[in-house]
């Protein structure tokens, strides 16, 4: 069986991958239109955090050509696809470099283009601004670090994920000084309730103005002092001068390739079914090119995760390999981050999203700060909030904010209760390692269980 992965991205390294894992008979060809193999997106933040440099910017894939051709991959870098004929089954594509131009023929077809982001055009321009940033590929990257690393007054449009954790590295620089722009009344909140978001709101630091509710409306070139900036405008009529405008967006799915010849969403996402097939049987699309079920509802939503991208893939390999394949499983939009120095974790649905849906629910917010008598760090804390069915108590979402790390790691156990229908009072329950050296003295999870048991 002859396979072809249109897209050297986190879903189409990982759909290859799996193909040859599951059945290392299948031909698998893996194109890709530039050179690079599974870039991580935020790769810009972990240059500014040190991790590696600028010119160590490879170290933000997580693919490379040897470790997949190894696997017995055929991997075409720098070839862009011009055409897919859906009848004969070829995809037609040309070298990069050279301009020749092929056809492969296949049985199977996986569509993995992934995303990218989107920034609106500076008024009466054709083109877009270079002070005017976004940033998904390698080569944009490196554009957005050395404009936002000679910058000294930025602005980011967004307060979700993406802007704010730009915003966490770029303050690692003191004489950087940021404005971020939020329509919404506190940050995050596609993923964190407001007694979460409160807390994290009183660890901004000085160099942040963060402007809620409050909405970007566009912005425009000015000359000051001999040099060119960015006058950002807001529909309350204010405006910032600033040196760089970062659009911190969500991604859109990169569709036009096939937009002709499968059936899209209304918000240009491709349909599929729960083993990820198109509107045509032999034609997969994974990763950031749709939408997931998602909560305890199970409708679709847009999830570009990696973790979910990687998921998808091995449905779509599954169902092409295996005489018994898997369907996608409803996701819980797990995420772990860092912002300022605290760490965010949040699975499921919010209340927000119970409340849309109808749902009588209860929660518990409950936070800690005692770890353990052989760990006296004097500032720790740790806030963990529950949401469960007011009758039932099943588990619908879970939130942690803490200024340590580890507890993150209490994120993946409430997301697998999420998953497995659980519960609230089963938290009593939950199963966790007790070592005096590493663990707290209360169990968090068996502890926030019983007040669900009690209340």
């Amino acid at each position: 069986m002859k396979v072809i992965v249109i897209g050297g991205s986190h879903a189409g390294i990982a759909a290859s991958r799996f193909l040859k894992k599951l059945d290392p008979t299948t031909n698998v060809c893996l194109i890709e239109k530039t050179k690079v193999l599974g870039f991580i997106p935020s790769s810009v933040n972990l240059i500014f955090k040190g991790l590696f440099s600028a010119k160590e910017i490879e170290k933000g894939e997580v693919g490379s050509q040897e470790q997949l051709e190894s696997l017995g991959i055929q991997v075409l870098l720098e070839t862009t696809v011009t055409k897919i004929d859906l009848k004969t089954k070829k995809v037609t594509y040309q070298d990069n470099l050279t301009e020749q131009t092929s056809e492969e023929t296949f049985d199977k077809l996986i569509l993995a283009m992934g995303s990218d982001r989107f920034a609106p055009l500076i008024p009466e321009s054709d083109v877009d601004h270079p002070n005017i940033i976004t940033y998904k590929s390698r080569t944009k990257t490196i554009e957005a670090y050395q404009k936002l690393n000679g910058s000294e007054q930025i602005a980011i449009i967004g307060a979700g994920l993406i802007g704010l954790e730009l915003a966490s590295s770029l303050v690692e620089q003191s004489n950087k000084k940021i404005t971020i722009i939020e329509q919404m009344n506190r940050p995050v909140f596609r993923y964190f309730d407001e007694e979460i978001t409160d807390i994290l709101l009183q660890h901004i630091p000085e160099s942040v103005d963060l402007r809620l509710s409050e909405s970007f409306n566009h912005c425009q070139v000015v000359e000051t002092t001999g040099r060119e900036q960015l006058e950002v405008q807001f529909f309350s009529g204010q405006t910032k001068l600033v040196d760089a405008c970062v659009f911190a967006v969500n991604p859109k799915p990169e569709v036009a390739l096939v937009e002709n010849l499968v059936a899209l969403d209304f918000d240009q996402t491709i349909l599929v079914n729960d083993f990820m097939q198109t509107s045509d049987s032999d034609v997969y699309a994974i990763g950031d090119l749709i939408k997931l079920p998602f909560g305890v509802h199970g409708d679709r939503a847009y999830l570009p995760l990696i973790g979910n991208a990687r998921k998808t893939a091995f449905v779509a390999a599954s169902h092409i390999t295996l005489a018994d394949p898997k369907p996608i499983p409803i996701t819980q939009r797990a995420i772990g981050t860092e912002i300022f120095g605290i760490f965010l974790g949040s699975s499921g649905i919010t209340q927000d999203e119970a409340d849309f849906y109808g749902f009588e629910t209860s929660s518990i917010t409950k936070t800690y700060t005692h770890f353990s008598n052989y760990h006296t760090k004097d500032d720790f804390f740790a806030t963990f909030k529950v949401l469960y069915d007011a009758k039932t108590k099943q588990l619908f979402g879970a939130q942690i904010i803490s200024n340590q790390k580890d507890i993150l790691d209490l994120l993946n156990v409430l997301t697998q209760m999420i998953v497995g229908h659980a519960s609230a009072s089963d938290l009593v329950f939950s199963e966790l390692y007790y070592n005096p050296k590493f663990s707290p003295s209360t169990n968090f999870l068996a502890d926030l269980g019983l007040e669900a048991l009690l209340k």
